[in-house]
């Protein structure tokens, strides 16, 4: 599979790889924009440049999936604007906006770190070989940016408990929404305006991948992550079960 040549790979492996560097790459750089506008959340100097250096951290990534996608001829479609991703990026903005550099660190440390990091590395597993490779050493790039948001949230959490777990699930329910939907067996908003034909979903098969598996696995790190800061199980079972499947 690793060299994408007709004889060894068929149609529809190759888009459904095609499809999944799309989605890599498009998320890759809504990650950048995120780290980007979160610079100018922060007061602090060292944790300003912590952004910067992060955003480019995300579009080092970025390019990485783009020369292999270059070198192998996958047909690759970046949209920025769509549905799901586009949705993200408006719900990051909208917490950038007031300049809550916390409800952003959530949004992009914590509920699109641990998507990153398990789904990359399912994906990894499945390829293998050289693409193999690459997913599995930018998820261990990413786990470092959920690492990092981890003692933030946790002191964050400590100095009002209440008002914390409080601010977290409204995040939770606009931004993980959004991504369950995304994960859902069916596309709940229809097209995600990134895959070229019809969602790689149900193709997800032809390279050994469930999107029910790859979902759950997303799902447990994102528990595990909420554990770590701190949220109570009771809490976070409920918020995840709420969500739509």
């Amino acid at each position: 599979m690793e060299t994408l040549q007709p004889a060894s790979i068929t149609i529809e492996e190759f888009n459904v790889i095609s499809d999944i560097f799309s989605q890599a790459i498009t998320g890759e750089l809504i990650g950048m924009s995120n780290f980007a506008s979160l610079v100018e959340t922060i007061d602090d100097p060292h944790e300003k440049m912590e952004a910067v250096e992060h955003a480019n951290s995300e579009r080092s990534h970025a390019e990485g999936f783009m020369a292999y996608a270059k070198k192998k001829n996958l047909k690759i479609n970046i949209n920025l604007h769509s549905p799901y991703w586009g949705n993200v990026r408006k719900q990051f903005l909208s917490y950038a906006i007031k300049k809550d550099f916390i409800a952003c660190l959530i949004i992009q440390e914590v509920i699109l770190e641990s998507f990153a990091v398990s789904m990359y590395t399912d994906v990894a597993n499945a390829l293998g070989g050289e693409a193999g490779r690459l997913f599995h050493n930018i998820a261990d790039e990413e786990k470092e940016h959920l690492e990092h948001s981890s003692d933030i949230l946790r002191a964050e959490l400590n100095k009002d408990p209440k008002a914390f777990i409080k601010k977290f699930e409204e995040i939770h329910f606009n931004c993980m929404t959004i991504l369950a939907e995304f994960t859902a067996t069916t596309d709940l908003r229809g097209h995600c305006g990134v895959c070229n034909g019809d969602c790689m979903k149900g193709a997800l098969h032809h390279i050994g991948l469930d999107v029910t598996v790859m979902r759950g696995n997303a799902l447990a790190l994102y528990a595990s992550a909420l554990d770590n800061i701190g949220i109570p199980g009771e809490k976070s079972i409920i918020w995840i079960a709420r969500l739509p499947a």
